[in-house]
Order: structure tokens, then C-alpha cells, then sequence
């Protein structure tokens, strides 16, 4: 048997094995052990000598588990260097196939951080091709052909209910006219769709997904009447209205654009809490509306910011900005269509007195919100900062930690961007 492709299966293998209650100390043990002789043998391993399907095959493997490190496990970041570099040296002696697979790879997300649904099909197509084309070496040569048929099938019947909602969705937005009469803003359905499908693509969770492509529909032209086109004065009154009673006359006073995106928000949730209502039992509407409002709020902070052009704390930035993210209000969202208890959704929402003695509803959101919202919120400034530091808009993440580092007198270490 050819001893590295056999090495790296064992090591993946013992890999999946840890997910398990095993001794912890012994499968790390015995994974460094793997990684060790790995990086020992294939340095003065002849590559490609024995079966080089298998050799590209087998790097891939290691790239793909490298990425399952945890802090401080340098040996893993070791593999995942190792694995890049052989497999490109082993890159001009690849087939176009094998290239076409690869080249990509190396410049992506690993395995498990790509769009499930896009991946499927990837994979598909790359098993019919392998067979069409007779590949030797390649593995999918072993899959039964009615296998990929069935695969084929099931990829097929989910897409179709993809699209039926894609119909729904479509029609719903266009009920909103908000194309219209936010002419001015971005909009995004189609994207926020295919995200929703991405992270939720179970044929039975279409509630989920429905709700996710809308609230993310509604958010991005929010956003930009905050950023872009409203007055810090229509804002805080817009603002206001959406901490009001919700009805009509909350709205009255605003300007007709933003009358349009107050009444598209009120009528959305509260179809989206009737139906909650209806298949599990429980008002969710008030809590709906108080996110609404904190979504909101954080962005009427981040617009004060910026006409003031003011850079705050990192810190400060982080604690608005976790909400500004949507990720709490999208999160919430996602929660609330799936199957949970009454008490599991009350959990999100508490009373809490204020000086005055009266009580308000206020939102604790669960411990694992908090994480990913802020992930979110760096990940979005990692991705816009630098353009929006061209146009002038608000700080982000990079510019306050820039800002914080330089009044310390230490070089900034995050690249791009400038001094707001």
C-alpha cells in the first residue's frame, strides 16, 4: 500500500473519530504522531511515483482537515502549508481535470465553510465527468451509477422548491414597492435568497428561509437610508416610529420614502409572527418589534458618527456594532421558525426597571449570538472598510482599532484603509 496516501486517510479518519467520546489526549497524541511522519516522509517522498491521483487526492485530504485547528495547534497550520506546497509542485504535472479541481481549492474556503447546495453539484458533475472520461485512479469510478442518479434527483427536487419560493419571495417584494419608491437604494432579493438557501437548505425549512431573504431584503435599503440619504433629523424620527405603538399614525409625520420602508417592515413581521402563531402556538410580534427598533437605534449611532466624523472606541464601536451586524436581528429571525418552546423564545426578552420604577422590555440575546454577530461585524468591515473610508462614511472596526493603536504610539498592524 502506498504509505502517504494510507497515512493522510488514517489521520482524517482519526480526525472524525475525536467528534466522539474518545480519550482526547490519546487521539491528539496519536494525530500529532501522524502529522509528524507525514511532514518526515514526503519530503524525500517520490511524488506521483506510485499513483499521483492518489498523491492529490491524499494533499487535499490533509488541506481540507487542517482547517479543523484549533488555537494553538501549530501543527496543523504546519499542515496546511505543507499540504499548499505539494500540491503545487505536483500542479505542472497535472491533468486539466485534476487542475481545474485544484486551482480553485487553493484559493477558496475549505470543505466545510463552502455553500453546501453549490458543493453538491460541484461534486456531481466533477463524478460524471470522472466516469464519462474513464479517469484511472479516480475513486468515484467505484460509486454506482444509480447512486449519482439518485444524488442527481434529490438536487433537482430541493432546487425546484428553491424556486417556487424564489416566486413567493419575488411577488412579496414587489407588493412592498419599495423598488420604486426607494429608488436610491440597493436591492438585493435574488442574493439575499440564494444566502438564506445556502445556510438553510433543508426542503422542509422553507419558513426559515423565507423570512431570512426578507428581513436581509428589507435591511440593505434600511441601511442605506441611514448611511446615504436621510437627515439625522428624519432618522431619529424614523427611529422614534419604529419604537412607537406601530400603527399608522407612528408613521404619519415622516417623509413619504420613509413611510414606504416604515409600512414594508410592519406589514412583513407581523405576517412573519402570524405564522409563527398559527404553526406553533406563540406571539412573537413584540419581541420582533423590539429588534426592529435596536437594529435601529445602532444605526442611528453609527450615522451620528458619522456626520460628526467621529472614530469611538473600539470597544464602543464593537458594542453598538454587534447590533448593527443583524446578526442578533437575523439570528432572532431564523429562531423563532424553528421548532422551539415557548419559554426558549421568552428567554430572548426580560423586563428590566428603570429609575423611574416603570419597566421595559428588554432584549438578552443567547450567549452564542453575541460571537457570531460580532464575526459578522468584522467580517463585513474587513470587506467595505476601505471603500467606505473613500466616500466618507462612518468608522469601522479597522479605522477605531487604527485609531485606538496610534494614540498608543504602536504601529497599526491591520494594512488598508487610513486615519479617519
Amino acid at each position: 500500500m502506498d504509505v502517504v496516501p494510507f497515512a493522510l486517510l488514517l489521520f482524517m479518519l482519526i480526525n472524525a473519530s475525536s467528534m466522539f467520546e474518545f480519550n482526547m489526549l490519546v487521539v491528539d497524541v496519536v494525530m500529532l504522531n501522524i502529522l509528524e511522519l507525514i511532514m518526515e516522509i514526503v519530503p524525500n517522498y517520490p511524488t506521483g511515483a506510485v499513483n499521483p491521483s492518489l498523491d492529490i487526492n491524499g494533499f487535499l485530504a490533509l488541506y481540507e482537515a487542517s482547517y479543523l485547528v484549533f488555537p494553538g495547534e501549530v501543527m496543523l497550520d504546519r499542515a496546511r502549508a505543507f499540504a499548499i506546497k505539494k500540491l503545487q509542485e505536483l500542479m505542472p504535472s497535472m491533468k486539466p481535470y485534476q487542475r481545474e479541481k485544484v486551482s480553485p481549492i487553493l484559493l477558496d474556503l475549505p470543505l466545510h465553510l463552502r455553500a453546501p447546495r453549490l458543493q453538491t453539484i460541484w461534486s456531481l458533475e466533477d463524478h460524471r465527468d470522472s466516469i464519462d472520461n474513464g479517469r484511472d485512479g479516480e475513486s468515484c469510478r467505484n460509486i454506482d451509477p444509480s447512486i449519482l442518479q439518485l444524488v442527481a434527483l434529490d438536487f433537482n427536487l430541493v432546487q425546484a422548491v428553491h424556486r417556487a419560493e424564489l416566486v413567493e419571495v419575488t411577488k412579496w417584494w414587489k407588493e412592498t414597492e419599495l423598488g420604486e419608491k426607494l429608488s436610491f437604494a440597493r436591492h438585493r432579493l435574488v442574493e439575499c435568497f440564494f444566502c438564506a438557501a445556502c445556510m438553510v437548505p433543508e426542503p422542509s425549512l422553507t419558513g426559515c428561509r423565507e423570512a431570512l431573504a426578507k428581513v436581509g431584503s428589507l435591511i440593505i435599503p434600511l441601511d442605506d437610508v441611514y448611511d446615504l440619504y436621510g437627515t439625522l433629523d428624519e432618522l431619529a424620527a424614523f427611529t422614534d416610529a419604529m419604537g412607537g405603538t406601530w400603527d399608522e399614525s407612528s408613521a404619519a409625520a415622516l417623509p413619504e420614502y420613509m413611510q414606504a420602508m416604515y409600512s414594508a417592515i410592519r406589514s412583513t413581521l407581523a405576517a412573519a409572527a402570524d405564522r409563527v402563531m398559527k404553526e406553533q402556538g406563540y406571539d412573537v410580534l413584540p419581541i420582533y418589534k423590539k429588534a426592529w427598533h435596536e437594529l435601529c437605534k445602532s444605526f442611528l449611532v453609527e450615522a451620528k458618527w458619522q456626520h460628526e466624523r467621529l472614530t469611538p472606541g473600539l470597544d464602543e464601536y464593537l458594542d453598538n456594532g454587534q447590533i448593527s451586524s443583524t446578526g442578533p436581528l437575523l439570528l432572532l429571525n431564523a429562531f423563532t421558525m424553528l421548532q422551539h418552546t415557548q419559554e426558549q423564545q421568552d428567554s430572548w426578552m426580560h423586563n428590566d426597571d428603570d429609575d423611574g420604577g416603570s419597566k421595559e422590555m428588554v432584549m438578552v440575546y443567547p450567549k452564542l449570538v453575541e460571537p457570531c454577530s460580532r464575526i459578522f461585524r468584522f467580517c463585513n468591515d474587513c470587506a467595505t472598510h476601505e471603500a467606505e473610508s473613500e466616500r466618507g462614511e462612518g468608522p469601522s472596526s479597522i479605522s477605531c482599532l487604527m485609531a485606538e493603536t496610534h494614540k498608543r504610539g504602536r504601529s497599526p498592524r491591520c494594512g488598508g484603509g487610513r486615519h479617519r
